[in-house]
């Protein structure tokens, strides 16, 4: 298990840790996703995340769920403002993301369970001069790779409510054909879900470590408050989807 934390810290600090420059910035994390159940194996996604003077994202998706609920498949599209080095924080450059992701949930009878991700986002991104936002977009294409390991606790803490804790590793590499500002980053999350009938409330705290250069490391960290709702246009009664704050991070 402690490779799950090792092996990501030493891509980032080898061979270079010794002449590396470390930036350290702290940031909260906001978001708000929602899954709807449409049909027996169908479910619709509608999101939103926020990073003040970093980004905003509303994000949307179609996702299928295998009968025995091991795989799920969603395809997306997300619109995004960013920042901008000369914005001072403001959120004004455009991003449009079309995306699609596979989740794999490992079989399990017990109260861990763990499920693999793999996401790619196609990132058209707005241009910019050195002063301001110009015409015409960039494309990068984003490879995330993610293990979310979690136990359910269930009524431990109380009868009223589910408790599970869940710990996320993800890895994220971006290619061209536009030029790369940010071409590997790691992220842990870890949370704690308070789950009442359709409502989770999932606080917890993130570390996302960046290479943004060969010369420098950057840490991005804090806490975070997501609230997952999980709803249904009818009562399935002999399908209920399976679905995690995980699989909107």
């Amino acid at each position: 298990m402690k490779w799950f934390f090792i092996f990501p810290l030493l891509l980032l600090t080898h061979p270079l840790s010794a002449q590396r420059q470390t930036q350290v910035n702290t940031e909260v994390w906001y978001g708000l996703m929602t899954s709807g159940q449409i049909a027996p194996n169908w479910s619709f996604w509608l999101d939103t995340h926020h990073v003040p003077e970093l980004f905003l994202i509303l994000r949307g998706g179609l996702t299928f769920h295998t009968e025995d609920q091991r795989i799920a498949i969603t395809a997306g599209y997300a619109n995004l403002s960013l920042t901008a080095p000369f914005s001072e924080g403001k959120l004004i450059r455009p991003e449009h993301r079309p995306w699609g992701q596979v989740v794999y949930r490992l079989p399990t009878q017990t109260d861990f369970s763990v499920s693999l991700r793999y996401r790619h986002d196609a990132r058209y991104r707005g241009n910019f001069s050195t002063t301001e936002i110009t015409d015409g977009f960039s494309l990068n294409h984003r490879m995330r790779f993610n293990a979310s390991l979690r136990y359910n606790w269930r009524n431990a803490l109380s009868p009223h409510f589910n408790f599970s804790a869940t710990l996320f590793n993800e890895s994220l590499i971006t290619v061209g054909p536009a030029p790369v500002d940010n071409p590997f980053e790691h992220r842990i999350f870890v949370l704690f879900s308070f789950q009442k009938k359709a409502i989770t409330l999932s606080p917890g705290y993130h570390i996302r470590l960046a290479t943004p250069n060969p010369e420098t490391i950057r840490i991005n960290h804090g806490l975070f408050l997501w609230i997952t709702i999980n709803y249904k246009f009818k009562d399935f009664r002999r399908h209920n989807l399976k679905e995690f704050p995980g699989d909107h991070i």
